[in-house]
């Protein structure tokens, strides 16, 4: 009773993939290093900020910022970049940031967050969200899938999965861990797993997101779901109970139709494109052989979003602009 109270009051967000370049080799994903089907893409910064603009001139105020994975000759230049791009969004005013830039080091958070504002208590000031899906939490599911060589940098399993203890002593509130399902037979370890990852971060006072997307298409292959619709209703039913706290994330990887069956059960609804810069004044692009992975509904996210706002859902960080 409780849960279905609270889910006329939702949020959301977009995605805004910065390049689809990658150093990791996860089997499973469009961007992978050794992926000759992707078709690569990096945004110069002027093109990142003219996206921002056009997100928030059609009233999305919420983003998430999106790279690769990259091994430790590279991710200095990641650090650099994507902070670029959370110095613009915090000059807009933007009132939501996601961060999916993979495991980041102690000492290379500082360059991450440089000139971003901090409260008083030295956390920082604007919503800021770290995004690390550990995708399986199986060691053996694990290695199949993101590799075991050293120069992997998705190779180390601890190391990702304490990604976010480093984030929140850098001073990040807010965390967003995620299991992708399909990879993983036993998906019941993996709902357990990932609830005992959810109740670690809220009992170390963050603000927690879970997200559970199903495996999709990429450029080269690829077509699994994961679990059965039926099935996944079923798990985001049970995480809504087991975790009252946190907040389920559904992105636009589903179809239209799940979205209206479990519109009851989740706090977050992400609509948009994987693809590196999509997003135009009406619509966004949705070009597989550039995508992280495919997106089933591509409507634009204003009318997505609509039939949620007719429904009855009051959106956060949607404000769509008077017509």
């Amino acid at each position: 009773r409780q849960r279905q109270m609270c889910i006329r009051d939702s949020e959301t967000f977009s995605p805004l993939y910065m390049t689809n370049t990658c150093d990791a080799a996860c089997r499973m994903c469009g961007m992978r290093r050794d992926n000759d089907a992707l078709v690569r893409e990096t945004a110069d910064l002027d093109t990142v900020e003219a996206q921002l603009d056009t997100l928030l001139d059609r009233g999305m105020q919420a983003v998430a910022l999106l790279t690769g994975e990259y091994g430790v000759e590279r991710r200095p230049w990641a650090m650099r970049y994507v902070n670029a791009a959370l110095r613009a969004t915090e000059r807009r005013g933007f009132h939501h940031v996601l961060v999916n830039v993979g495991s980041i080091d102690e000492d290379e958070l500082p360059v991450l967050l440089d000139g971003v504002s901090r409260r008083a208590d030295g956390m920082i000031a604007p919503k800021l969200t770290m995004c690390t899906f550990q995708e399986t939490y199986h060691r053996e599911t694990y290695g199949k899938f993101m590799g075991r060589d050293g120069n992997n940098p998705r190779s180390d399993y601890e190391r990702r999965l304490t990604n976010f203890d480093r984030a929140r002593r850098a001073g990040f509130r807010v965390a967003n861990p995620g299991v992708l399902l399909g990879l993983c037979h036993d998906v019941a370890f993996e709902m357990i797993a990932a609830t005992l990852h959810v109740e670690h971060l809220l009992a170390a006072g963050m603000e927690v997101y879970l997200s559970t997307p199903r495996l999709r298409k990429i450029a080269g292959g690829g077509t699994g779901r994961g679990v059965s619709d039926d099935d996944f209703v079923r798990l985001l039913a049970l995480l809504s109970l087991a975790l009252p706290d946190a907040k389920l994330v559904l992105t636009t990887r589903e179809p239209r139709e799940i979205q209206q069956r479990v519109a009851q059960l989740v706090a977050v609804l992400s609509a948009g494109s994987s693809a590196v810069t999509p997003y135009t004044e009406d619509g966004a692009r949705f070009p597989l052989e550039s995508s992280q992975f495919e997106v089933i509904d591509q409507r634009p996210f204003e009318a997505i979003l609509r039939e949620h706002l007719d429904a009855g859902v009051d959106i956060e960080n949607f404000a769509p602009p008077a017509s």
